[in-house]
């Protein structure tokens, strides 16, 4: 009882806090085909005089415009990636000079090749690396840089810091901050608008739970120090139910502490469940039974947290 009021306590506060003035980011180009409703196949908003998001589908990266160049992330897919050198040539005449990876996984690095015929340099975690050499994918551009603990790409007074934390959702993504306007982005998590919001892939594939709650963590202190107020949603997400679907462009910081707490609840309840006595096969059932973070969830969805139960409880027992 008194974990839930806790719990209750923390979201009512994480809500109240995050209601900070945050940047409108204005589209400046659209596709004419629609996606879904009123949501275009892509778009590139303006979120700042220098920084720019591209969505894609239901994917998103951004990019940076400085005196020296331009500094591109996840080039996302083949398509994706040509699009936006189309739409680049409109924006800017500035040379692409460096492209950044947040992560390894092919469906937000692959398409780079077009930029890299300009002349961009790639830019990856160690890891990523390595990743590549053992699973190479002809789509995806291998770095010309790696780094293994903190890496700062710049085009003049404009930067992009890169930062590691050990293996999170994948072996070696990275978190990135954005200067001077102090934003950060961290793919595949913390979408606004809620870190609370019920997660897509349920199953946690190559994801390494141990360092979920550290690597977010070391997040937030980032985010304290530098005084970070806003994050940049890799995916699009959905405000207070799954079918109410949103751009999730940005929002609060206090995202990254809310998708900290969504795995540190799930973690923290499985195992309560397992102390009690409750077998593992029995686990997912018994919580989605007796409504276990029904209420905490942001867009709760028993079959999903059936798969997250039971991949948690599989990490509790055998460490992986």
């Amino acid at each position: 009882m008194l974990n839930g009021l806790r719990i209750g306590l923390i979201s009512i506060f994480l809500l109240v806090s995050g209601c900070t003035n945050q940047p409108v980011p204005k589209t400046i180009a659209e596709s004419e085909i629609t996606l879904f409703g009123n949501m275009k196949l892509w778009e590139i908003e303006q979120i700042s005089p220098h920084l720019y998001a591209y969505r894609y589908t239901f994917y998103r990266n951004f990019f940076l415009i400085g005196e020296e160049g331009v500094i591109l992330t996840d080039p996302l897919n083949q398509e994706a990636a040509s699009i936006l050198n189309q739409e680049l040539s409109k924006i800017t005449n500035k040379p692409i000079k460096y492209v950044a990876y947040s992560h390894s996984h092919w469906d937000h690095i692959s398409g780079g090749q077009v930029f890299k015929d300009q002349g961009a340099q790639f830019v990856a975690h160690k890891k990523c690396q390595e990743n590549w050499i053992d699973n190479p994918n002809p789509n995806v551009v291998k770095p010309d840089i790696v780094f293994e603990e903190e890496y700062t790409i710049s085009v003049g007074e404009i930067s992009l810091e890169m930062y590691y934390w050990g293996p999170s959702h994948d072996n070696c993504r990275v978190g990135l901050l954005i200067q001077p306007d102090r934003i950060m982005f961290i793919a595949d998590d913390a979408n606004p608008p809620n870190g609370l919001n019920m997660i897509y892939g349920a199953g946690l594939a190559d994801t390494y739970i141990y360092n979920l709650v550290p690597f977010f963590l070391e997040a937030e202190k980032l985010a304290k120090h530098k005084r970070v107020k806003t994050i940049i949603g890799s995916h699009m997400s959905f405000q207070d139910n799954p079918m109410n679907l949103v751009s999730g462009t940005v929002g609060s910081s206090n995202v990254i502490k809310q998708q900290r707490l969504f795995y540190e609840y799930v973690i923290d309840t499985v195992q309560e469940a397992l102390d009690d006595g409750i077998t593992a096969k029995e686990v997912p059932d018994y919580l989605i039974q007796s409504g276990a973070l029904k209420n905490k969830i942001v867009g709760y969805d028993e079959s999903k947290m059936r798969v997250l139960y039971r991949r948690i409880t599989n990490f509790l027992i055998t460490g992986e």
